[in-house]
């Protein structure tokens, strides 16, 4: 670390920032010597040498000659004033217990200090224990100080995670802070709307509100409208987003492919000036001493970690995920799948939104359904759920698929029919469902042709029983609760 000793300076003084906190606690944490080092330094700041080796305090001990003799360190009450700078300045405010004798033995004075340092030390791993174990409220924090915490971001969902150090729970608060996951999937939401996923194994550290870092593994980026320039670094690139999806896979060998899924990133190697920028449906593959190398693009790799990434708890039935792409879904086709699609990323309603049902329950007729308003500032992430069957004969028939789907956030309402699908069809994202064709709804006939759809009581878990002849298809919109007390309340 560069100015290891202004920075420790400050810090003793009160005046470090919260990143140059972050960096100095995990250069103590590199090098038992660092730690010893912190300790020497603090110890010269509080100017305990200056006073305990004087020979005004020398003259004046009469209970320190012997180890054993009575309460030679009884009390060391020490009032600090700020200093400028780690050189010896005029002896500061000082309250001793016994003294030293004049022919005090110094290698006693020796001792006493490093029983000081050594006191230090043990506080120190004693204090980042407690940093990194709890912060009395049984949450865990983040390795720094709480006087110097800010926390940023919340672990928005925990699926099959192993760790290697610590673990982490769903709906945790963290700020900067580094995660060893060795197996099983992790959601951070941080506050800006930034979501990062990460699959196992694979090594992160979030380092602020604007920047992450991947050591090895696989994750993938949603950065929403107003967030732009979140950036994550790898060994070889730092890959910065424009409002984007992006993901990154880190090989054993450094080497990093990098595949954007909306939107662009600018993707730079950190060896040379190269710099690239990529578009939505491209990928590079970057490894150090070769420029950077367009590939085919391919998403099967990201297959896993779509449905944690995207708020999908799980599915029945012959549902299938897309990610955010291809832009014409229209024309994604299949006689069995039902398609989910994320549409955009979450969002604040500016307006409010009407929906055809808000309540629990099946409805297998139009008549059931009662329209309803989520209301404007509700923050919400919507999906589409399609069902087109291919048209392989010039007589249609009618192709039925049964299925259900739970999201790990509650569904605020569903919208089925053809005035309210077209209606909301350009607020969450540029893609084309064909929501403006009026026989893209459910029909809710209450017949053996009619389409069945069903609310869990919970709110979690949508059902459906559609059928659709080839040149026609079904498409459902959910809107989920993307809200923050949506994870508080798990």
């Amino acid at each position: 670390m560069n100015n290891i000793e202004d920075t420790i300076v400050a810090y003793l003084n009160g005046q470090a920032s919260t990143e140059e906190v972050r960096q100095l606690f995990q250069w103590v944490r590199d090098e038992p010597g660092n730690a010893r080092e912190f300790a020497r330094f603090s110890l010269i700041h509080a100017q305990l040498r200056e006073q305990l080796s004087g020979e005004q305090q020398a003259r004046q001990s009469t209970e320190l000659a012997t180890p054993g003799g009575g309460n030679w360190a009884a009390s060391v009450n020490v009032e600090i004033e700020p200093a400028g700078s780690l050189e010896h300045n005029e002896p500061t405010k000082t309250q001793l217990g016994p003294q030293l004798k004049p022919q005090g033995n110094r290698l006693l004075i020796k001792t006493l200090i490093g029983s000081l340092a050594a006191s230090l030390l043990i506080g120190i791993g004693l204090a980042f224990y407690w940093w990194d174990g709890n912060d009395g409220s049984g949450n865990r924090t983040t390795g720094l100080p709480l006087d110097s915490m800010k926390r940023f971001a919340s672990v928005a969902k925990v699926v099959d995670a192993e760790w290697e150090l610590r673990d982490f729970q769903t709906g945790d608060r963290t700020s900067a802070q580094s995660f060893d996951l060795k197996a099983g999937f992790v959601r951070l939401q941080l506050d800006n709307g930034v979501n990062v996923t990460l699959q196992g194994p694979a090594k992160f550290e979030l380092v602020s509100l604007s920047m992450a870092k991947l050591t090895s593994g696989l994750l993938t980026v949603t950065v929403p409208p107003g967030s732009e320039g979140f950036q994550v670094d790898t060994p070889l690139v730092e890959v910065v987003d424009l409002g984007t999806a992006f993901g990154i896979q880190l090989d054993p060998d450094g080497a990093s492919m990098v595949t954007v899924f909306d939107g662009e990133v600018d993707v730079s190697k950190r060896e040379s000036d190269e710099s690239l920028r990529l578009k939505e449906g491209e990928t590079v593959h970057v490894k150090s001493g070769i420029d950077i190398e367009k590939i085919e693009f391919d998403a099967k790799r990201y297959d896993l970690v779509w449905p944690v990434s995207s708020g999908v708890a799980g599915s029945t039935g012959a549902f299938r995920f897309v990610p955010p792409w291809p832009r014409r879904l229209r024309f994604v086709r299949s006689n069995d799948e039902v398609f989910i699609v994320p549409e955009g990323f979450a969002t604040t309603l500016a307006q409010p939104l009407k929906v055809n049902t808000s309540q629990p329950g099946e409805y297998r007729r139009t008549e059931n359904l009662v329209v309803s308003e989520i209301p404007a500032g509700q923050r919400v992430r919507s999906f589409i759920l399609h069902f087109h069957p291919q048209d392989d004969n010039d007589r249609p028939r009618f192709k039925r698929t049964i299925g259900s789907i739970t999201f790990d956030r509650p569904v605020l309402g569903l919208i089925v029919l053809h005035e309210e699908l077209a209606a909301s069809a350009t607020r969450f994202s540029g893609r084309k469902a064909g929501e403006f064709l009026e026989h893209r709804q459910l029909e809710l006939t209450g017949t053996s042709v009619g389409d069945v759809i069903t609310l869990s009581e919970d709110r979690h878990t949508v059902s459906i029983d559609l059928v659709a002849p080839g040149r026609f298809s079904d498409v459902v919109r959910v809107i989920v609760d993307a809200g923050m007390q949506a994870i508080d309340q798990e």
